[in-house]
């Protein structure tokens, strides 16, 4: 890494150990092994550290999102599509693709490091705060309920209300990795929220999907 993506690393694993408020620049600085002045080099400041860390997450997390073909869209048209690839999966391949956004995503160091720092500092933020309900409760089960709509309408979920198999399915997986959260990837909470995950989003397609007919 170069000395700019080192800052931004330090100050991630910084602030999500103590918190932004307790971390100063003096703190990051010394962490990356630079003089104060170097730092400042690259950032105004600590909230511009901050700020660019939500950025690259908020990217991230939709470029990850969009692989799985689960990027939020109110395009019909798109959801169409995406509604089309979700009836023609398997369900292995269902299962797999769910897991990934465990396995592949949010338990990724950087990823767990950025959710516990905003998990310290939606408290004392309102902006951050919103961040937190936006990114993991609101745009979630809004996309979810479209997607579920339209493939209620393409026949591959039963006649269900889309708004409350929407609850249904994301908000056990939501638990799970919050309540797994503070510990680390390789520990027993994580591999219980894995196999926990697997076995809702299974029973989740065993209740709902609608199965063709032989």
């Amino acid at each position: 890494m170069n000395t700019k993506e080192k800052i931004l690393a330090v100050s991630l694993e910084l602030f999500s150990e103590k918190g932004f408020s307790a971390v100063s620049v003096r703190d990051i600085a010394a962490a990356v092994g630079v003089r104060e002045s170097a730092m400042y080099k690259h950032f105004a400041s600590k909230q511009a550290v901050f700020d660019r860390l939500v950025t690259d997450y908020l990217a991230r997390s939709d470029e990850f999102m969009g692989g799985i073909h689960a990027l939020p869209t109110d395009d019909p048209a798109v959801l169409s599509q995406v509604a089309a690839i979700y009836k023609n999966l398997s369900d292995e391949d269902f299962l797999r693709m769910g897991g990934s956004v465990f396995t592949d995503f949010l338990m990724q160091p950087d990823v767990l490091q950025f959710w516990r720092m905003i998990s310290i500092e939606r408290f004392h933020d309102k902006d951050l705060a919103k961040l937190w309900n936006h990114h993991l409760f609101e745009t979630p089960i809004a996309f979810q309920t479209k997607l579920f709509g339209a493939l209620i309408e393409a026949g591959a979920l039963k006649l269900v209300d889309p708004s409350i198999l929407a609850l249904e399915f994301y908000t056990p997986l939501l638990l799970l990795y919050l309540q797994a959260l503070p510990f680390e990837t390789d520990g027993p909470e994580f591999k219980l929220a894995v196999e926990l995950a697997s076995q809702h989003m299974k029973h989740f397609r065993e209740i709902y999907a609608v199965k063709e007919e032989n």
